[in-house]
């Protein structure tokens, strides 16, 4: 850890301190001799030097055996080595460096670089992983071809994979055997990739438009290829969809995913050769649920839609992350939406950006969406950077439309393939073939927090006039005192009292290019005006969620009734139902707080009751309807978190609609039983939950029964994680068949953690505790923590313990697993976002043991970053 000269507090990488690379790396040859706790590594590196400068390059955790420049071993004087850079300081104009290293895969258990996942050697080389693997310009701007050579046990390792084209398989002597691959594209040290081991395969191919045909494989675990078929047919899907939508086809001749388990994040874009977290490949009914089903078929879409957005033209540093993440994330969401329902894709988009976004932006550790500076560019990997990403990219679709953000990414691959460019590149691309003035806009780049909007809205009835008024804010933050206005686009509606859309007249609408109106709102405060209105009118503002704000309208539960009823923009008819319940669990955590009884409105519960009654709604779309604001939306939205008020909050409303309209309820749950689809699924499941948690004397019964019925792994699940809630015999019963079944699925074994530590109860941690002593349970592998620490940190009523135990717990956690992995414990850190909207008495016992992992000299610049903010 480097550490400023004039303090102890580790140095902070800066935005503005950006500087091109001294040296450009021509081409690199990469030879592999692998061995569990002893790989060799010899790297060839053929240099041009752009700058008088001395070599400097990025090194940890590498045993340095030998080092030539031009065939020439250096003298130790000629170099120096520190426990993360070896430096050459005197070197001619090209030159080729060769350095042998000595690696131990076996030890390393930060999962990042190379390492062992249950007998298969794998590789994570984002963002800084290559420099644990041997000495190199580890950044993303230094793009080179790669040759690579590995040898192995042949009887352990059969399967040598790596980046690009095969060139020859051989074997040696000994039971060894290697493979040479050649990457025919540059590409950044972070998307080079290597795996090693004994696997299972599904194959599969491809015809792209131009006639060429790709060869596909998709590698698990031996007895797991069977899991891997929907991934594979993902993949092809998503080839399919890139060309049609954006004219891009892929442009290698094969393309694999490798399933492993230890993995810190999701999946990885290496070029040909994606290395995927287990949960993102294997499915199959008995073992995953819908939920995953889809969230496979997006992520493998978006680990190939890098190919193009991200490992064509890839980011200039990792403060630009977003170029390639943001553009990413809304190129998967597109995709899902053409492929699924278009309006039950946004909306869940749109809960996840506010639950996971929004609650970011609401905490200590804010930041922009290019960020100014870090102590870890691991801690870059946050939902601003992703998701928010994705929403300033969305943004510019809305403003340019859908056929003038298609030539703009035309132009964008016409002027940067094969280059390494920022986020300002990407929207002056955007702006060029549409004659758009964005520069208002960038500031979305560059200012931290979520916008708020307020709305006035008035009715002249005699000149026929309807006027709304806007006016825009933004939370100063510490880093950033003074805000501007940001440019919003918004996609409005009116309407009449038939429920109908009324034709729009004002001056301030423009057209984008799919004749969409929208509004932009770039000033502090503006009015439009809309003319020829007849009646007054209920307002549709923000429809399909066009920018990521916050709407402070004080709409009237007859308007959001008749959104509800009447809106065409589908979102909008959820986003009313959303802001009618989440203004009224505010009301009543208020009341609960305060000691004063609880009720809930019953325009409220009979609203509930419209939307169960109406046969027209699409099972899938009333589940969402049906679904109350998560607690970390609700956070956000209060000045305590009341853990036990929201509990008692969230309570009332279920035992309210539970009470006057059970019979439906129960009679929805058994039609729906009958049917097999997603929305049958999604709905009964549903009303199951609203079922167990009003204590309806039925409901442990019809769960348990769903639990021991259910063929598939929605309806077990869905039926486990409501039994979880409850005190009852069955849910043990239940916890313990399951656990028989999938304990030794390393996938599915981590549904069975996480059902129990998120459920509601105070007795929940003691739960916890016994499952972190509970084989096969790791701390090694981070699935299991996410689950468990990540899951449970995000309990609010298990973690509100008024001893204080939870928080010393949680934080003697991350101590230890920091040691092994310090990506994972700054994961579990985020856990504290809220801490100081806690009661006072919790917050101060939380910050104590805040306080006491700072004190620690060893703790990690990714946990020591995310910490620091909540004291």
């Amino acid at each position: 850890m480097k550490l400023d000269a004039e303090s102890t507090q580790p140095k902070r990488i800066l935005l503005t301190d950006y500087k091109a690379p001294s040296y450009q790396v021509k081409s690199i040859q990469l030879h592999f001799n692998l061995h569990e706790n002893k790989t060799l590594v010899r790297t060839t590196l053929d240099f041009e030097k752009k700058a008088n400068e001395p070599l400097v390059l990025n090194g940890t955790h590498l045993k340095l055996i030998e080092i030539k420049l031009n065939g020439e071993t250096l003298e130790n004087s000629a170099y120096s080595v520190d426990a993360e850079y070896l430096t050459i300081h005197q070197t001619p104009d090209t030159f080729k460096l060769e350095t042998l290293v000595e690696i131990n895969p076996e030890q390393n258990k930060s999962c990042s670089g190379l390492y062992l996942s249950k007998g298969i050697f794998a590789t994570q080389c984002e963002a800084e992983g290559f420099r644990n693997i041997t000495y190199f310009l580890d950044r993303p701007d230094v793009m080179t071809s790669y040759s690579v050579t590995m040898e192995a046990d042949k009887a352990k390792y059969p399967v040598l994979l790596s980046n690009g084209d095969l060139i020859s398989q051989t074997d040696l002597a000994d039971g060894r055997h290697q493979a040479v691959w050649r990457d025919p594209h540059k590409k950044p040290c972070y998307l080079f990739a290597l795996v090693a081991g004994d696997l299972g395969v599904v194959r599969g191919d491809f015809t792209t438009q131009s006639g060429k045909n790709v060869k596909l494989e998709v590698y698990a675990s031996h007895g797991k290829q069977s899991r891997c078929h929907h991934a594979l047919e993902s993949l092809k899907k998503s080839m399919k969809w890139d060309e049609e939508r954006f004219g891009l086809e892929y442009d290698l001749n094969q393309y694999m995913i490798v399933s492993i388990d230890d993995f810190n994040m999701g999946a990885m874009e290496n070029k040909g050769l994606n290395i995927f977290n287990s949960r993102l490949v294997l499915a199959d009914p008995e073992s995953a649920t819908d939920t995953d089903f889809d969230r496979i078929e997006s992520v493998v879409g978006h680990e190939y839609f890098h190919n193009w957005t991200g490992n064509r033209v890839t980011c200039r540093n990792w403060f630009e992350l977003s170029l390639k993440e943001g553009l990413t994330v809304f190129r998967d969401q597109e995709f899902s939406s053409d492929l699924n329902s278009r309006a039950v894709q946004r909306i869940k988009d749109v809960d996840s950006l506010r639950q996971r976004q929004f609650s970011e932006d609401a905490g200590p550790n804010s930041h922009p969406v290019r960020p100014e500076s870090c102590l870890a560019v691991d801690n870059f990997y946050t939902p601003t950077i992703y998701e928010k990403g994705a929403e300033v990219i969305r943004m510019m679709q809305t403003i340019v439309g859908t056929v003038g953000f298609r030539k703009g990414m035309d132009e964008y691959f016409r002027r940067h393939d094969g280059q390494a460019v920022t986020i300002l590149d990407f929207s002056d691309a955007i702006a060029f073939p549409n004659k758009a003035d964005l520069s208002q806009f960038k500031l979305w780049y560059s200012q931290a927090g979520t916008p708020e909007v307020s709305v006035t809205e008035s009715y002249d009835s005699q000149k026929k006039e309807y006027a709304l008024t806007l006016k825009q804010s933004c939370a100063l933050t510490e880093k950033q005192p003074i805000k501007k206005p940001f440019h919003i686009p918004l996609l409005i509606g009116l309407l009449d009292k038939n429920g109908r859309d009324i034709k729009l007249n004002c001056a301030d609408l423009s057209l984008n290019s799919d004749n969409k109106s929208v509004l932009h709102l770039k000033q502090e405060q503006q009015t439009f005006v809309f003319t020829d209105v007849v009646e007054k009118p209920v307002l549709s503002l923000n429809r399909e969620f066009s920018a990521p704000i916050k709407l402070n309208w004080n709409a009237t539960n007859e308007d959001l009734l008749h959104l509800i009823k009447f809106d065409s923009d589908a979102f909008n008819r959820r986003e009313a139902c959303f802001k009618m319940t989440l203004e009224e669990l505010k009301r009543l955590i208020d009341l609960s707080i305060k000691k004063s009884p609880l009720a809930a409105n019953p325009q409220i519960v009979e609203t509930f009751g419209y939307i169960l009654r109406d046969t027209h709604i699409d099972p899938q779309f009333k589940a969402l309807m049906l679904q109350l604001p998560d607690d970390d939306i609700l956070a956000q939205e209060i000045p305590v978190l009341d853990a036990k008020a929201m509990s008692a909050a969230r309570n009332t409303i279920v035992q309210a609609i539970v009470s006057e309209f059970h019979s439906l309820l129960k009679e929805i749950y058994h039609q729906q039983k009958n049917e097999n689809s997603v929305g049958a699924r999604a709905l009964k499941n549903r009303v199951l939950r609203f079922l167990v948690e009003a204590n309806h004397p039925e409901a442990v019964a019809l769960a348990y029964n769903q639990f021991q019925e259910a063929a598939n792994m929605t309806d077990k699940i869905g039926a486990l994680s409501a039994l979880c809630v409850t005190d009852s015999q069955e849910k043990q019963q239940a916890l313990e068949t399951f656990f028989n079944r999938w304990k030794d699925d390393a996938v599915v074994f981590n549904k069975w953690i996480q059902v129990q530590s998120t459920a509601s109860l105070e007795s929940t941690f003691d739960t916890v505790k016994k499952i972190a002593d509970t084989k096969p349970f790791s701390r090694e592998n981070p699935n299991n923590i996410y689950s468990l620490h990540a899951a449970f940190g995000d309990n609010y009523l298990a973690m509100q313990k008024e001893d204080g135990s939870t928080f010393k717990w949680l934080c003697d956690e991350i101590i230890n697993i920091d040691k092994m992995n310090p990506q994972v414990a700054a994961n579990v850190c985020g856990s504290f976002n809220f801490i100081k909207k806690y009661p006072t008495n919790l917050r101060d016992l939380a910050q104590k043991e805040i306080k006491r992992l700072l004190d620690n000299p060893q703790l990690s610049r990714n946990a020591r970053e995310l910490l620091e903010g909540c004291i």
